[in-house]
């Protein structure tokens, strides 16, 4: 059996993460929503002929995280009938897929009749034919009312050449035609991109060379994910955290349950899920590859592997062992239940699960709850624009997200943004404001919005977005808002999320006129606006061992306030200098104060 050598497996991994960058690069150049071009809520993967992911450098882990359940569907639906030029259109969360608004392109790559590698590209879409104008219907009862259209590794090329039918299909059912096919050819010219570049490699080393590469670079991933296992305690952990209510659902939330067993002796990490409700009439459901995503994320993000340090492939992964049900709302989704919200808001709940249940295992990066999800700043919006001759868009907002959680030794990143779905680049409000008719009035980082801890978590953000001249209609799902994040070890709980109807006077000025419910859908008359206050992430540690010099650094910058640098850390600043200054007698004597009221 042939080996490769440690220099020519380190050159062809990198040549092969470099393919997969280059494909994301593509699409983000070619495409046409501004969800894709801006936010560039989109992924690349290059898996090989079995389906096991090899490399995912410039993927969302709650897109990639599970993409091996993806291609392997590829091959369990199409196996016997893939050829050289065929490419497949797959978004069925009944299949390995994610959710219905990640349309994947796979590309099936050949080398003398033998199946070498699958090309992934994956990218949210702006419309999907769901029964109502967005993305994220909570409302569905099942994957009907839901209404997307569901391709389960449906072929749209053959001999490079588009399958017109599937192509007048979704043509016609999705809002916004032209828009999602020029998302559509961008996702294929990048598949087509990894396929070409793919062939090149495959014949400048051989195909032997090339198996044997892939086989040894999952040994290599899962010998080190190993390695790294074996030097955590032995330990078992159960967490719990709530999901917000469900309208009309589950009036009380859902409950999500985690038992974590960390086995050193035998290099895995277990992430059982099996005890959890099971799939419920509405669009919450989440699905195989989201779960998967969500736990591996958890876990990698308390093990702090970075890309670099240990190869992206199923080998590694597959020390990460995940539990689930099917038919369980955490857990395998089952048809004909909606997984409509299936990437995120449940989903970032079972990665602070996963998280703060190995709090009891290791203290190492031990972390508080991040902040909920989606609110009214990443609503998606649709309506018709009257400066562009009453076009009709769909599309989603990406701004005003707030940051992480407090962990030990590091305060919140401030544009951590979302669990599974990495950093998210917030939309150029200048670009969607020409784009669409809203007008972006303030974005800014509210005083006293953060988790208070030894390392705080990151502060909210709130954003103020009125409509222009034209009705504007925005739906949105809001986690955060009765269940905030959870501060951990002695660190205080996130700020809650909340949503306002506005009427916009003057400047930035804006007047509250109704608060509005976390799940929902409203169009807004011109000059009609929204206010939401992002959830924000938990504090670790108590306050009152937190580092005053940061505390006066905050409280100068207006991230906190000076009652609060008093009352929650036990801080007493001098505000006469112009960058402040802490009285260290005074605070030394007020944390004695404070922590004595606290016995």
């Amino acid at each position: 059996m042939k080996e490769i050598e440690p220099h020519l497996m380190s050159l062809l991994a990198s040549r092969i993460g470099s393919i997969a960058i280059r494909m994301n690069n593509a699409m983000v150049k070619a495409a046409r929503s501004s969800v894709l071009a801006l936010c560039r809520d989109l992924s690349s993967a290059i898996c090989d002929g079995n389906g096991d992911v090899l490399a995912f450098p410039a993927g969302f882990p709650a897109h990639v995280g599970g993409c091996t359940l993806t291609a392997r569907s590829l091959l369990e639906l199409q196996g016997d009938d893939l050829r050289p030029g065929d490419a497949y259109l797959h978004n069925s969360p009944y299949h390995g897929n994610t959710h219905p608004a990640d349309h994947t392109i796979l590309v099936p790559v050949f080398h003398e009749g033998e199946l070498m590698f699958i090309s992934f590209c994956k990218g949210h879409q702006a419309d999907v034919g769901n029964s109502i104008p967005t993305t994220y219907n909570a409302w569905a009862k099942d994957v009907y009312e839901e209404g997307a259209l569901i391709f389960p590794c449906v072929r749209v090329q053959r001999d490079y050449r588009d399958v017109q039918d599937i192509i007048r299909i979704c043509r016609m059912r999705i809002r916004v035609p032209d828009v999602w096919y020029g998302d559509y050819l961008a996702m294929l010219g990048a598949a087509r991109i990894g396929e070409r570049e793919l062939t090149a490699l495959i014949a400048k080393y051989g195909k032997e060379t090339i198996k044997a590469f892939c086989r040894q670079y999952h040994e290599y991933g899962e010998q080190l994910m190993k390695e790294r296992i074996r030097k955590l305690p032995r330990g078992t952990a159960h967490f719990e955290t709530h999901y917000d209510p469900i309208p009309g659902v589950l009036p009380e939330g859902v409950n999500v349950k985690v038992n974590v067993d960390v086995n050193p002796g035998e290099g895995t990490i277990t992430c059982d899920l099996t005890d959890n409700i099971e799939s419920q009439p509405c669009g919450i459901n989440l699905c195989e590859a989201t779960v998967v995503a969500a736990v591996r994320t958890g876990i990698l993000n308390r093990l702090s592997i970075a890309m670099s340090e240990f190869p992206c492939c199923e080998g590694a992964l597959s020390r990460i062992i995940v539990k689930m049900n099917e038919g369980s709302m955490v857990g395998k989704a089952r048809h004909p239940f909606s997984s409509s919200v299936a990437t995120n808001n449940l989903n970032d709940r079972v990665v602070a699960a996963v998280q703060c249940a190995l709090n009891q295992i290791t203290d190492y990066l031990a972390c508080a709850e991040p902040h909920g999800e989606m609110g009214a700043s990443i609503a998606v919006i649709s309506g018709k624009d009257a400066r562009y001759g009453n076009k009709d868009y769909v599309t989603q907002l990406h701004s005003g997200i707030s940051g992480g959680p407090g962990m030990k030794g590091h305060d919140g990143y401030l544009f951590y943004a979302i669990s599974t779905g990495g950093m998210h680049i917030d939309n150029s409000k200048e670009m969607i404001e020409r784009a669409y008719p809203v007008l972006y009035i303030r974005q800014d980082i509210m005083t006293d919005g953060l988790g208070a801890g030894k390392w705080d978590g990151a502060p909210t953000i709130r954003t103020i977005v009125r409509t222009t001249n034209d009705p504007v209609t925005i739906v949105w799902v809001s986690d955060g808002h009765y269940n905030p994040a959870r501060g951990a070890a002695g660190g205080r709980d996130g700020l809650p999320a909340q949503t306002f109807l506005v009427k916009v006077t003057d400047g930035t000025d804006a007047e509250r006129l109704e608060e509005l419910p976390t799940v929902y859908k409203i169009t807004l008359q011109p000059g009609q606006g929204f206010e939401h206050i992002y959830s924000s992430s938990g504090g670790y540690g108590d306050p009152l061992e937190r580092d005053p010099e940061i505390v006066r650094h905050r409280a100068r910058e207006g991230w906190i306030s000076l009652k609060a640098a008093l009352e929650v850390y036990g801080v007493v600043l001098d505000t006469e200098p112009e960058r402040f200054a802490v009285d260290w007698k005074s605070t030394e004597e007020l944390r004695k104060i404070l922590r004595s009221k606290k016995k």
